[in-house]
């Protein structure tokens, strides 16, 4: 089935702050988030748009600083709503708060054309009733407009009626929690500039960040207004005055547009037309062809396609951007690229939109001399290291044990580049620009690590390094950690031995001897993958004592209490586990699971996808389909409690991968795609599409039965079911199972 809609009966509440976030709307560049048109309405929003990439700095403080230390706060910059349109009748005005009381009556995001449609019941201070409908598209073909339309319509009044629509609206956002490090606001130093306008109905003006010499263009042009008002615009923006009747309906367009970053707006502006609209509708149309996903559970159903849109609404486009933890949903997480791109969403385009995957790719590229400064910093005279949270390619991260130390998102960059390059096959990606990135990022290894004498040899070994579980920080040989970096060795390699990048024969032999030699700790007296040398040795989590109001741990307990036990934030060793399915016997894989499962507490949004994959390995598929539930809707049932603050967006990537990676078991192993069916009881079919290596190929699972066709392309030889099988062109391979 497939879902062409989501309705406000699709999620937890009509609470407004999370209402903003799970009807948002974006391009890659511009996103807009829900908020009520009103400005009198703002005392508990976020009334934001926000540009991806577009950000402030500001000093970081330290009570005792130290060599190497990030220098400056990176934040995305809440720039006002362009949803703004007030109104005032004889005696009330919206823009005075508690004047116009309004209540969201319907929400519709239409998944075909990209159109939310909201209608509003509202009553005024002195007892008049009035609806509003208004619509929202922003055009997905890269020209940054957001096209809005409004419909008044009086119930029982009849009078005079005035306008306006403010440009510049500052309003003090009021969920920011000073102890909670995920959400921060901090000052933007903005100055407006405006731009003489050829028209009454056209108003454009620069908005300059001082702090990082960034600029945008906006230009807000009033599309069409009712018959018989008079209007003007100003630099406080667009006013108007007329009559409206009792059971009439008022109309009021504008359009939206926004400059990519220091660069000049185009000279063409549209209004909502129905091209506009059939143009969305193609590109969607082209969006689901190659990314579509039927499920037979409804729910699931419209977990996924939700989730699938909005990362393809976050996502940059421009190769200069990347996708931010909250995308352009939110400024959580001041709006900052993680490691979550590469190891989340960055598969789900490499498999189903690569265009988009290859810009995303670039943006690491393009921030590459950040990098090799930075390694520089840590002491290491070659190679690059990225930065652990950043906008401009500089580390903002203020506390290293949880920021810098987490050296794995250099191996992280460097497995992308390499799934990238498997499922595409791009070779000129690879010799422009991925094989730079492998490079030198494997450079950093061979500096920052060590040989030691291990199990009586001399192993690779990486002290004091974080891994994914940031719950388990500065420690020793990161089985993660160590696990990441023999791969980003090893292809390193792998690109000098065949003259994708210029290297000498020493530096090639280097790679692969730390590769080969790389120790991978293991508890021989507990027979399960050691996360690290300390960790098997610590005390559990007093997890029995333990209130649900205290969870999650590091709002309510020091660091150091945490990092003395054994517990984790999430999925750590599990993962690396998860990426190299032929690293371990199932044996292994489910003492390990057994082991790690009980001490996750799955505060991070990262870590129920992974255990569902890993549990659908294992063939416990009740168990794989309940962390999927989760994992599926996550936002859409608030389920860490903070959507408000923006979608979880490596969470979303993890929907997609708990369909593909787990209950479809896909993977790649030399060159070779494989599935294997774990679907769950719960589920009776499951079908999804990928592109591989020129193909367009589509996976269906019922239970007991997988299917495999070629839609366009050559044929194929992959493993399915644990077969290899030769596909052609329009053939199904077909496995049954008792």
């Amino acid at each position: 089935m497939q879902i062409d809609k989501l309705t406000l009966k699709d999620v937890a509440t009509t609470n407004r702050q999370y209402l903003e976030t799970i009807f948002a709307l974006g391009d890659g560049h511009m996103g807009v988030r829900d908020s009520i048109p009103f400005t009198g309405n703002q005392q508990a929003t976020l009334p934001v748009m926000l540009i991806n990439g577009y950000y402030a700095t500001n000093p970081i403080t330290y009570g005792e600083s130290a060599y190497g230390y990030a220098k400056n706060h990176q934040t995305i910059i809440s720039l006002t709503s362009p949803r703004y349109l007030d109104f005032a009748t004889e005696k009330t005005s919206s823009e005075i708060p508690g004047d116009w009381d309004m209540t969201v009556d319907d929400a519709v995001l239409d998944f075909d054309t990209g159109v939310l449609t909201e209608k509003f019941q509202i009553v005024t201070c002195d007892h008049h009733h009035f609806e509003l409908v208004v619509k929202s598209m922003i055009a997905l073909d890269n020209s940054h407009q957001l096209f809005l339309n409004y419909e008044l319509t009086s119930l029982d009044y009849t009078g005079a009626l005035r306008f306006t629509r403010p440009i510049i609206h500052d309003v003090a956002a009021t969920t920011a929690d000073a102890d909670d490090p995920r959400v921060a606001q901090r000052q933007s130093g903005l100055t407006n500039q405006f731009i003489p306008a050829d028209s009454q109905q056209q108003i454009e003006w620069q908005t300059l960040v001082a702090s990082t010499h960034q600029q945008i263009t906006q230009r807000d042009w009033l599309t069409s207004f009712p018959t018989g008002f008079e209007v003007y615009g100003d630099h406080a923006g667009f006013h108007g005055s007329g009559t409206i009747e009792v059971q009439t309906t008022l109309s009021w367009s504008f359009t939206r547009q926004i400059s990519e970053i220091n660069q000049a707006l185009p000279d063409t502006i549209t209004s909502w037309t129905n091209d506009i609209v059939d143009r969305n509708r193609q590109i969607l149309t082209d969006f689901w062809q190659q990314s579509r996903v039927q499920i037979s559970d409804k729910k699931l159903q419209t977990g996924i396609q939700y989730n699938l849109f909005q990362l393809f609404q976050s996502a940059g486009r421009n190769g200069l951007t990347n996708i931010a933890a909250k995308g352009i949903t939110g400024p959580g997480y001041e709006g900052h690229y993680f490691w979550d791109t590469e190891m989340y969403m960055l598969p789900f385009f490499i498999y189903t939109q690569p265009q988009i995957a290859k810009q995303l790719l670039h943006y690491r590229f393009s921030i590459l001399p950040q990098a090799r400064k930075r390694a520089r910093s840590l002491g290491v005279t070659r190679g690059a290291l990225y930065a652990w949270r950043t906008i401009n390619g500089e580390e903002a991260s203020a506390y290293f044990p949880a920021g810098t130390a987490q050296y794995h998102i250099n191996a992280d960059i460097a497995h992308t580049v390499k799934l990238y390059f498997d499922i595409t096959n791009d070779q000129n990606f690879l010799r422009e620009q991925g094989a730079v990135v492998v490079l030198e990022t494997a450079r950093f290894w061979l500096q920052f690590g060590s040989w030691q004498q291990r199990d009586g040899r001399s192993q690779f070994c990486l002290y004091k390094v974080t891994g994914p579980d940031e719950y388990t920080a500065l420690v020793d040989n990161n089985y993660y950690t160590n696990r990441m970096a023999k791969e980003n060795m090893a292809f390193a390699a792998w690109l000098l031995e065949n003259h994708y990048i210029d290297g000498d024969a020493d530096e090639q032999a280097q790679f692969t001897k730390a590769s080969t030699n790389m120790y991978l700790p293991y508890d021989q007296e507990q027979q399960v993958t050691a996360q690290d040398d300390n960790s098997p040795k610590m005390p559990v989590w007093p997890f029995a004592t333990t209130a649900a109001t205290q969870y999650p741990l590091l709002l309510h307990y020091h660091p150091l209490m945490i990092y003395r036990h054994r517990v984790n934030k999430q999925a750590d060793t599990l993962l690396a586990e998860m990426l190299f399915p032929e690293d371990q016997a199932l044996e292994q894989l489910r003492r390990d699971y057994e082991y790690y499962e009980p001490i996750t507490t799955h505060d991070s949004s990262l870590s129920r996808s992974i255990f569902s994959i890993l549990a659908s390995r294992l063939d416990d598929r009740d168990k794989a389909f309940s962390y999927y539930m989760d994992t599926s809707l996550m936002d859409l049932v608030d389920l860490q409690g903070n959507a408000k603050d923006g979608l979880h967006e490596a969470n979303l990537g993890g929907s997609w991968l708990g369909l593909t990676y787990g209950f479809a078991g896909m993977y790649v192993a030399d060159g070779k795609l494989h599935i294997t069916n774990h679907l769950p009881t719960q589920i009776t079919h499951l079908s999804y599409r990928l592109r591989f290596r020129g193909r367009v190929m589509e996976v269906q699972l019922q239970q007991g039965c997988t299917k495999v066709q070629i839609i366009t392309g050559r044929p194929l030889t992959m493993v399915v079911d644990g077969q290899q099988r030769e596909i052609a062109l329009e053939s199904v391979a077909n496995s049954k199972s008792s």
